[in-house]
């Protein structure tokens, strides 16, 4: 088997829209810190697999597509083949104006050339490997957003290529919204997943690639674990992951006999949420409302507020739904990708916790990496507990409960031809 790898900058241009905080007034003013776009080519058997990660919001459909067809052009590896991820930084370009103030029109042409291009670079850095795997808890990251004592996932999970023994490409399955620097922020970054990537790349050396694949962070956020929003507090979050990765590199697990290097991918059309006539959900919009001012005038702790505030910009945006309609498009692809004995599992939203945990506990591999923010975007997928809570999450996912357990039988489907595949059964 064989490894080839790049990283390279999309940092946009200054000024620049922002995404992910809807409480944002103005464009970027300046960087903090660099973004990056992080390639890896894996090659058996004289088939290949591309994976690209970025340091962006989210990716939508068209660009996903655009930079598949790049890549097939530049290195004749199928679409397919290709997986797409989003770091999901809430201190980065915005794709749409949807999701923030976009970015502009001359970056986001100029993105898909970069995406393309740094996966054509990987495939020119070929050398022999040995793949493994490990798996380790992580401590004072992520939280469940809207209640600390609900479950979530709290374990990190990597793939590493070894070249004579030592780390040549780190993959990290990691979910927590990279949420530290807020909406008052204007300085592109990042955040924690940044900070993580560059801390490990430093304790490794060698010219060792790291990348980061954003887990099932839809429910998931360090809300309730940063002590204040401030870069130094960026950084501490990266170094709580950088410090479990090299943990979990100290105990790797080889894995077994990369024969085949399989693929499996089904777009799936989810259905629209049903949502309440215009004269409720303004109801709602005015309780959430009241209720915010409540908690601030009672002087309530910054994280309980902060939940009143995400539930109104919910209730705000159900209101839309109501008065506009629920956007018709909602395709949201699921991708499984075979390495060895490995899985990597991508969905094209923000799936919750339990969506992942649930794919984790019945695939057939030894080990299964579950990312969100994958080849598209079809906003917040909750299981059904979470929609039965309601809150921000549940008010603002376009799609109709059930989805989330639907998109997790399609990757089981999926996990289950694989297995079949690369072990012959």
């Amino acid at each position: 088997m064989r490894a080839g790898h790049h990283c390279d900058l999309i940092t946009p241009p200054i000024p620049c829209g922002l995404g992910g905080y809807a409480a944002r007034t103005g464009p970027a003013e300046g960087v903090h810190d660099p973004l990056f776009v992080r390639s890896l080519v894996l090659e058996a058997e004289g088939q290949r697999l591309g994976i690209i990660t970025c340091d962006i919001l989210h990716l939508e459909r068209p660009l996903v597509e655009d930079v598949r067809a790049r890549v097939a052009a530049l290195t004749g590896i199928p679409p397919e083949r290709v997986m797409l991820l989003a770091s999901h930084t809430h201190s980065g370009p915005s794709p749409s104006p949807a999701s923030g103030i976009p970015a502009p029109p001359e970056y986001m042409a100029w993105l898909p050339l970069q995406l393309a291009g740094s996966l054509l670079q990987a495939t020119r850095r070929l050398a022999p490997v040995e793949p493994a795997w490990a798996v380790e808890p992580v401590a004072g990251l992520g939280k469940n957003r809207t209640d600390p004592d609900l479950p979530f996932d709290p374990t990190l999970r990597l793939l590493a290529f070894l070249e004579e023994g030592r780390p040549k490409a780190v993959l990290l399955n990691y979910g927590c919204h990279p949420t530290v620097m807020g909406p008052e922020n204007l300085l592109i970054t990042a955040d924690w997943p940044g900070a993580a990537v560059a801390a490990l790349q430093r304790a490794l050396g060698g010219g060792a690639w790291v990348g980061f694949a954003q887990g099932c962070a839809g429910d998931v956020s360090a809300r309730f674990t940063r002590r204040e929003q401030s870069f130094a507090e960026v950084e501490r979050h990266g170094r709580l992951l950088a410090g479990a990765a090299l943990s979990a590199l100290g105990r790797l697990v080889p894995s077994g006999p990369v024969r085949r290097l399989g693929v499996r991918s089904r777009v799936v059309r989810l259905e629209p949420r049903p949502v309440p006539p215009p004269a409720e959900a303004a109801r709602q919009v005015e309780a959430a409302r009241a209720r915010l001012a409540e908690l601030e005038a009672a002087g309530a702790p910054h994280a309980e507020i902060r939940v009143a505030q995400t539930a109104l910009q919910g209730a705000e945006i159900t209101l839309r739904y109501a008065t506009q309609g629920v956007p018709a498009a909602l395709d949201c692809e699921v991708q499984a990708l075979a390495i060895g004995d490995v899985a990597l599992v991508s969905m094209a939203g923000e799936p919750f916790s339990a969506l992942g945990r649930a794919i984790q506990a019945r695939s057939p591999f030894a080990a299964t990496l579950v990312a969100g923010y994958g080849n598209g975007y079809c906003g917040y997928l909750p299981d059904r507990d979470a929609f039965n809570r309601g809150g921000y999450e549940a008010l603002s996912a376009p799609s109709a409960p059930g989805s989330g357990e639907r998109l997790v039988e399609v990757a089981l489907e999926l996990l289950d031809e694989l297995h079949a595949e690369v072990t012959g059964g």
